[in-house]
C-alpha cells in the first residue's frame, strides 16, 4: 500500500484524476481475481483520500492475457472488462504469428466486446503495413505506453511509433506503471513528447477517448 500511494501522488502531480487499474488476468496463473479488484479500488481511493489528501478515481479493470476461453471468462464475469464497459484491453505474447493474432481479432470484431490492443508498439506482426491495417479495418483499438516516445532517443519502436501517432491511429496511452523504479507512473517530463502533437489529438489521447470507455461510448 505504501508503494501504491507513492505512485499514485506521482499520476496526481502529473495531472491524472481518474484511473483504470488494470492488473494482470492469466487464468493459469495465481493474479488478483475479478472479485477482488473493485474492493481493492475502493480501497485505494479511500487510502488516498484520507492519507494523501486527494481525490483519485479509481476504476476496475483488468489486462486480460489473449486465451482460448476469454470471451466466456469475459461473459461469466471471471474476467473484467474496463470499467464495466464493453472494452477490453488485450495483450499478446509479443512473437505472436500474425496468423494466430488476426483470428483473435476477428474472434472479437464478432463479439460484443472491443478490444484495445496493450502496447501495440511490442508485437512484431503488426510492423508489416498490410497487418496493421488489417487490424485497423477489424476495429481493432491501439493503445501505447507513453515512456516508449518518452525516452528522448530513436530506435525502431520510435519510429514506428511516430508514423502511428502522425497517422492518428494510436487511440489510447497508459503508463503500464508496475512500481516506482523499471516500471513508474507518468510523469510530467514524460508526456512532454505530446506538445508536439495536433492539440484536438493531444486532447483526445490523454482525455477524451478515456473518457469514451468510462461513459461505454465508441
Amino acid at each position: 500500500w505504501e508503494m501504491t500511494m507513492q505512485m499514485l501522488q506521482i499520476s496526481w502531480n502529473a495531472g491524472v484524476r481518474r484511473l483504470i487499474a488494470t492488473p494482470h488476468y492469466l487464468p493459469w496463473r495465481k493474479t488478483v481475481t475479478a472479485e477482488q479488484v473493485p474492493d481493492l479500488c475502493r480501497e485505494a481511493e479511500e487510502r488516498a483520500a484520507a492519507g494523501l489528501g486527494i481525490r483519485m478515481e479509481i476504476h476496475p479493470g483488468q489486462e486480460l492475457y489473449y486465451h482460448r476461453d476469454i470471451l466466456k471468462d469475459l461473459e461469466s464475469g471471471r474476467a473484467l472488462p474496463l470499467a464495466g464497459s464493453r472494452f477490453v484491453l488485450v495483450e499478446f505474447d509479443e512473437q505472436i504469428p500474425w496468423r494466430e493474432m488476426h483470428g483473435a481479432m476477428e474472434l472479437f470484431a464478432r463479439s460484443r466486446w472491443q478490444m484495445i490492443l496493450a502496447h501495440a508498439e511490442r508485437f512484431s506482426a503488426l510492423r508489416d503495413p498490410e497487418h496493421l491495417q488489417e487490424a485497423l479495418e477489424l476495429g481493432i483499438l491501439l493503445q501505447s505506453n507513453a515512456d516508449e516516445m518518452g525516452h528522448g532517443f530513436l530506435n525502431g519502436t520510435t519510429r514506428w511509433l511516430k508514423k502511428r501517432y502522425a497517422a492518428r491511429e494510436i487511440m489510447f496511452i497508459g503508463s503500464d506503471m508496475h512500481n516506482l523504479t523499471n516500471r513508474p507512473p507518468l510523469s510530467p517530463k514524460c508526456l512532454q513528447w505530446t506538445d508536439r502533437l495536433d492539440g484536438g489529438y493531444r486532447e483526445e489521447l490523454l482525455c477524451r477517448n478515456a473518457e469514451k470507455i468510462l461513459a461505454n461510448n465508441t
